[in-house]
């Protein structure tokens, strides 16, 4: 009711012809977000109970339910990112975070998309050589993130990173050949390209989590919020399809967070916040290998949840340590406010499970799930 009043408050200063300025975008935003908040919780209650409802019903009903919630759920999405994305992106303009290095890195997320999508219709054509693309198109990624990281300079702000900042880049790699070696080892042998399927679910995932970000429940001071979920889509992704298509997806949501809430620093810096935050969130799926949960859904759910949170953690960590050391608490250690500071994650990962549980207790969720995995 009080976002209602504040939305009334603001739409009678616009009709009024009062000016726009970043205080007015910041305002609309918040409002925007909160009340995006309760809807967003009512519309995760309602399918949860939908789901409940129509347990028992035929498989062909069922899979008109999940074509009826698939379709709320994208259009919710849609509906969500066009809004508060506009307000949001309003804000930054007139903040000035965007500029040279934004749109160095919203370069960098064309060029991935237009790479994959091109390596992906090849494939589909069965062109010959498509792997080979395919490889060509990840080198350049790496070359670019490279020149990024060790060319462009940090900006010109009042932090001040810590001696030995040499450190930072090795180990950064560190942690990016962990993540992408228990992509490797998560993967299945036979796991199959890119089909239609995989695509959709894929851009389903990554529209429903990238709509769920705007969806929070607080932000700190120096970056970082609590949303309502938004990691959910991407590890159930991984989850379904497994780590290696889990990373990929995983990348791209960190790209987008990127142009969503842009914290520039240091270039490294943005990788670990960003693609390599996130993507590591697409090894959640490497539960589904470890013994003792293996073949239990609600448990392998759970443990690649963790996995994928703590990964998230320790990058964060690491970006925290090196680079927003300065701005610590008194009384707090370079190390310990890095630690102390990202837990935040951990209350993200805390509201995943919670509804992530929540949704697979239900029959139709558990169904739909094993027949993607089938």
């Amino acid at each position: 009711m009080e976002e209602l009043k504040q939305m009334w408050v603001l739409l009678k200063s616009f009709a009024a012809g009062g000016e726009y300025d970043k205080t007015t975008f910041k305002a609309v935003r918040d409002v925007l977000q909160g009340f995006a908040l309760y809807v967003t919780i009512a519309l995760a209650a309602g399918l949860i109970v939908y789901a409940i409802v129509t347990r028992n019903r035929s498989e062909e009903q069922l899979a008109k339910s999940r074509r009826t919630v698939v379709g709320i759920v994208v259009g919710y999405s849609i509906a969500t990112i066009a809004l508060l994305g506009f307000v949001r992106f309003c804000y930054q303009l007139w903040s000035g975070d965007v500029n040279n290095y934004y749109w160095l890195f919203v370069g960098m997320i064309a060029y991935v998309a237009i790479g994959l999508s091109a390596t992906i219709l090849l494939a589909k054509f069965n062109v010959k050589g498509t792997k080979w693309i395919g490889l060509g198109v990840a080198l350049g990624f790496v070359v670019f993130a490279t020149v990024v990281a060790c060319v462009v300079p940090a900006t010109d702000t009042d932090y001040q990173p810590l001696d030995g900042n040499w450190q930072m880049p090795l180990v950064t790699c560190v942690l990016v050949a962990v993540i992408v070696a228990l992509s490797v080892l998560g993967g299945d042998k036979d796991e199959a390209g890119y089909d239609a399927r995989a695509l959709t679910y894929g851009a389903i995932c990554v529209a429903t989590a990238f709509a769920l970000s705007y969806v929070k429940f607080f932000s700190l001071p120096q970056g970082g919020s609590v949303t309502f979920a938004s990691m959910l889509p991407i590890i159930l992704y991984s989850y379904m399809f497994g780590t290696r298509k889990g990373l990929v997806v995983g990348v791209v949501y960190g790209m987008l967070q990127f142009i969503q809430s842009p914290q520039f620093y240091q270039p490294v810096q943005v990788l670990l916040d960003y693609p390599i935050a996130f993507g590591a969130l697409g090894v959640a799926g490497i539960a589904r290998k470890i013994p003792g949960v293996k073949g239990h859904m609600l448990a392998e759910f759970t443990v690649g949840a963790l996995i994928a949170g703590i990964l998230r953690y320790v990058s964060h960590v690491i970006s925290g340590y090196y680079v927003f050391s300065s701005w610590a608490l008194e009384g707090y250690t370079a190390v310990s406010w890095a630690f102390v500071y990202n837990c935040f994650v951990f209350a993200d990962v805390a509201i995943v499970l919670a509804v992530g549980l929540a949704a697979l207790s239900t029959k139709t969720m558990r169904r739909a799930i094993a027949q993607v995995r089938q």
